[in-house]
């Protein structure tokens, strides 16, 4: 079941918050755990039942090895509790291995060897790799004394709360426990159903309007590229560029719709994007782009490798391995370790311009207008670059794409059928308007704090006018009706919808 469904829209999500809304009236807060978190496994065993044991073992197991190494639970040596929490991590390393990675293990050492190991079916279980992460950073911590002593019920919801669970955000305890303790958690409020379901609306346009509309101008080229067919360079680039929107829009729209529909049951979740488009930096941009995916890599991969703590070769190695296992993390491809070493070297160069720009005192010609517009040019022309091999079915499409974008077609082998309908320019240049010169979400609702770090440092605009800014007016309403209006039109039209982070 995703979000943007219809039975998501029309079924399930009434049905929960009506039965939150008198359990909230009652006061019963146990009650409402206990409700929220059934219903999020009902949620996550919609389409597929089978996994609902996985999902269950999994959170029994991670809590059971929480409680044992525990520093205050149990006054177990530190070695015993530190050869648990690392067996406890390699067990979830090796079930997220297991279902994710075997069958492009194997396929790869038959490659090697000239073997034929039988690869077997294996279904890929929905949002493996992020209850994975949550409760491997969970264990972290536990291990370093950070949590509390929570109970099995409470646990059980901060892993499966529907919101973030089958695309994130990557949330830790830090963040969601506190809020379960405080006086008055899911107490119904106005405001948060008005920024709740305010958010979920602009969330839900993003996804439905903006982003499948710009997949409309992506599937017929790359479909074409995957048959071997050619187009025209100015052809390729529309494809390559409208992937660019969609993958930003889908995404983005989908973590606002996360941080709405928590926000209505008086949950904050924390910032997933904060205007990625607008860097000027690769460096920024990681900052910007699933943020907390990169926070999780930061913290529990990269600054225990030693991050730059041990000499700059070390600190681009570490920074390499980082972005080459979060480029894995995405698919069991060796287009997705391609971008991600991509992105791994980019950074490592980022870094390097930043050094030698100090060391010769050349902030001024860096910071000023040109250089910040020449820095953004660069920035997107490496993104969009790193999405070719993202979005390429394979290796030899991906190729077959650059050469279309660099290099002009003879003749094209589709003609100017690719897209038979309006010149998607005019599309295309919207898109990128709105990418960089409207408010974000977080800077709309800013007023009403929509996500936990919505003041992040890396705020691209500020404060917005508060004219524009979000308040319970008429306006506003008006505004976020017809946007909700807009994307629900899409939904009952039946138009394909996909969801590209779906099987991460």
């Amino acid at each position: 079941m995703l979000f943007h469904s219809a039975e998501f829209l029309i079924a399930f999500l009434p049905a929960v918050f009506a039965v939150y809304l008198l359990l909230a009236h009652l006061n019963y807060r146990q009650g409402i755990i206990i409700w929220l978190t059934v219903a999020s496994l009902a949620f996550y065993g919609w389409g597929a039942p089978q996994w609902l044991a996985l999902i269950t073992g999994s959170i029994l197991a991670n809590f059971i090895i929480g409680r044992i190494v525990c520093p205050t639970c149990h006054k177990l040596p530190n070695r015993l509790r530190y050869a648990i929490v690392i067996a406890g991590i390699g067990a979830n390393l090796l079930v997220l291995a297991h279902f994710k990675y075997g069958g492009f293990l194997i396929e790869n050492l038959n490659r090697l060897f000239r073997t034929d190991w039988a690869q077997g079916e294996t279904t890929l279980p929905l949002a493996l790799s992020f209850f994975t992460f949550t409760q491997i950073a969970y264990l972290v911590d536990t291990y370093r004394g950070e949590t509390k002593r929570y109970t099995l019920l409470d646990y059980s919801f901060f892993v499966t709360f529907f919101p973030h669970l089958i695309a994130g955000p990557v949330v830790q305890h830090k963040e969601i426990m506190p809020q379960l303790e405080k006086d008055g958690a899911f107490r119904v409020r106005w405001d948060n159903l008005q920024v709740g379901l305010g958010i979920f609306g602009v969330g839900l346009f993003k996804k439905l309007v903006l982003g499948d509309g710009s997949g409309e101008y992506v599937s017929p080229f790359f479909q074409a590229a995957a048959n071997g067919d050619w187009v025209s360079t100015p052809q390729a680039w529309i494809g390559v560029l409208a992937y660019t929107f969609q993958i930003y829009f889908d995404f983005s729209g989908y973590s606002d719709m996360a941080i709405g529909l928590s926000r209505l049951f008086g949950i904050q979740l924390p910032l997933n994007f904060n205007s990625p488009y607008r860097s000027t930096s690769i460096i920024e941009f990681w900052r910007r782009w699933h943020i907390s995916l990169s926070r999780f890599l930061r913290n529990y991969l990269y600054i225990p490798l030693g991050g730059n703590q041990r000499g700059t070769g070390t600190q681009y190695a570490n920074l390499i391995i980082t972005m080459v296992l979060g480029g894995l993390w995405h698919g069991a491809a060796w287009n997705f370790v391609i971008w991600g070493l991509l992105h791994g070297i980019f950074l490592v160069i980022n870094h390097g311009f930043r050094s030698l720009v100090r060391t010769f005192s050349l902030e001024n010609y860096v910071d000023n207008h040109i250089g910040k517009a020449t820095g953004w040019a660069v920035t997107m022309l490496a993104v969009i670059s790193g999405w070719v091999f993202f979005r390429a079915p394979d290796l030899p499409s991906a190729q077959r794409i650059f050469a279309m974008l660099f290099r002009d077609a003879q003749q094209s082998s589709l003609g100017p059928s690719l897209y038979p309908e309006a010149s998607p320019i005019l599309w295309l240049c919207s898109m990128l308007i709105v990418c960089l010169t409207l408010p974000n979400t977080q800077e709309y609702f800013a007023n009403y704090h929509p996500a936990l770090d919505a003041t992040m440092e890396v705020s691209p605009r500020g404060h917005v006018p508060l004219r524009i800014a979000w308040s319970p007016k008429f306006r506003h309403g008006l505004l976020v009706g017809l946007l909700i209006f807009l994307g629900m039109q899409r939904v009952f039209q039946g138009a394909p919808s996909e969801f590209l982070y779906f099987n991460f």
